[in-house]
């Protein structure tokens, strides 16, 4: 079924009987975003900061299960950032974990975008073991 906010409603079902509903966007032949939708680079980042404060703090560098820890870091800050309710924003998130042993860090990240539509966040969490950079992309599309 369709109604105005842009997208339709849709049941799959797998193979075992379970359902799920998804969202499907609809072309709305917006060229901006809604008031009120758009991504908000300082409201973000906060919410990156409290999730890093909380999953980071107590977090000891182990090289073998950074890999992992980067994962698990990107799909929850990007769980968050969904839930600040940002339509029509294609979210692209990046954790780099590094040991901390005083050397210093650049991260560098080239795109094209619309640069009054498009934005990005940027939180940076420390602990006597670790750096934790996480960046996340918002770009709005239709």
């Amino acid at each position: 079924f369709f109604d105005t906010s842009g997208f339709a409603m849709a049941t799959m079902e797998d193979g075992e009987g379970k359902t799920d509903t998804i969202k499907i966007y609809n072309p709305t032949y917006l060229m901006k975003p809604r008031p009120g939708t758009k991504f908000l680079k300082g409201v973000v980042e906060a919410k990156m900061t409290e999730v890093l404060e909380a999953k980071v703090k107590e977090l000891k560098y182990e090289a073998e299960e950074m890999a992992n820890v980067c994962k698990e870091l990107c799909t929850d800050i990007q769980n968050e950032v969904k839930k600040l309710g940002f339509e029509r924003y294609k979210l692209v998130t990046q954790v780099v974990i590094t040991e901390a042993q005083g050397q210093g860090q650049r991260i560098a990240s080239r795109c094209l975008w619309d640069p009054e539509e498009d934005n990005h966040a940027i939180a940076t969490y420390r602990n006597s073991e670790l750096v934790c950079n996480a960046m996340v992309f918002g770009c709005f599309w239709e």
